[in-house]
């Protein structure tokens, strides 16, 4: 009796990793209503659980249902009141029902970063907030985690989301480096962390360095007091739930972006990266306190 009952709990526990591990890789791979459909099973069978409440509302928002992700994020906060994945996308749509044309649902398939892209790595990497930075409600159309495309002119290096939308520009200093770096042959990639007081923070990484740069340091050593200041600016910019109104609506309900996938290992030498980016990449590139995320 005791070995049966021992058979039928661990058959249980088996399944809820079965599910956890198809809603990650239905995440990753960017497919928002299969994403949906799987983290609704998943809490029919286990109600209240913040971590899949909160891939449900990335699910909704990124298939255009903002006040049904709302409440998902809503229901994750109530839940875990503690959680800044949930209090974070609450905040994003609050300003996304100040955008006059709210953005489209996802209609094709963005496959998630690869593992990695988050981390640090002196020279390689760069994490800064944009200047010149556009207004709030269009800050909060773009996805932690997001791929950012940029464009050199000049000595300028403007950015801006995936759709084409202009977002602001990297700092002078760091843009003058850039423009050398990618004519001497060198390529990079640019990704959303979040927004950051009324700026978007975004991390550079160098995904090739040209033969004539070898044993060159790329991007600058980062200052340390700087991005912990960064990250200051968004954590105080956090409310309490109560302190949240959606559109017109007088509800305390938010969204969230998360397909907010498992633990989150060491990044050794690495900011607080954002967790919401940090959902977007297998467990090698997450942070260790969401470890029964997707």
């Amino acid at each position: 009796m005791t070995d049966a009952q021992g058979t039928t709990q661990t058959t249980r526990q088996s399944t809820k990793r079965q599910m956890l591990a198809e809603a990650r890789e239905i995440a990753l791979g960017g497919d928002w209503a299969q994403a949906l459909e799987i983290n609704t099973d998943f809490l029919e069978r286990f109600p209240r659980d913040a971590e899949a409440l909160n891939r449900k509302g990335r699910a909704l928002l990124e298939l255009g249902r903002l006040q049904e992700a709302w409440d998902a994020y809503s229901e994750a906060l109530n839940a875990d009141p503690a959680n800044m994945i949930a209090r974070r996308n609450l905040q994003r749509l609050e300003m996304l029902a100040n955008v006059e044309t709210p953005p489209p649902a996802s209609e094709e398939l963005v496959p998630s970063p690869r593992a990695g892209v988050f981390v640090e790595e002196v020279g390689k990497t760069w994490v800064d907030e944009l200047t010149h930075a556009v207004e709030d409600a269009i800050l909060a159309t773009v996805s932690p985690g997001e791929q950012l495309t940029f464009e050199v002119q000049g000595a300028r290096v403007l950015v801006a989301s995936r759709d084409g939308i202009h977002l602001g520009e990297l700092e002078q200093r760091i843009a003058q480096r850039l423009v050398a770096l990618i004519a001497s042959g060198n390529r990079y990639e640019m990704y959303a962390l979040g927004m950051s007081g009324h700026s978007l923070r975004i991390i550079l990484r160098e995904v090739f360095q040209d033969p004539s740069n070898a044993g060159k340091l790329g991007l600058p050593r980062q200052n340390r007091h700087t991005i912990e200041l960064m990250r200051e600016r968004e954590l105080l910019s956090q409310r309490e739930e109560a302190d949240f109104s959606f559109g017109d609506e007088e509800e305390e309900l938010l969204d969230d972006d998360s397909d907010e996938d498992t633990d989150d290992s060491n990044h050794e030498g690495s900011a607080e990266i954002d967790e919401d980016a940090a959902s977007y990449v297998d467990s090698a590139a997450k942070d260790n306190s969401h470890d029964d995320a997707m």
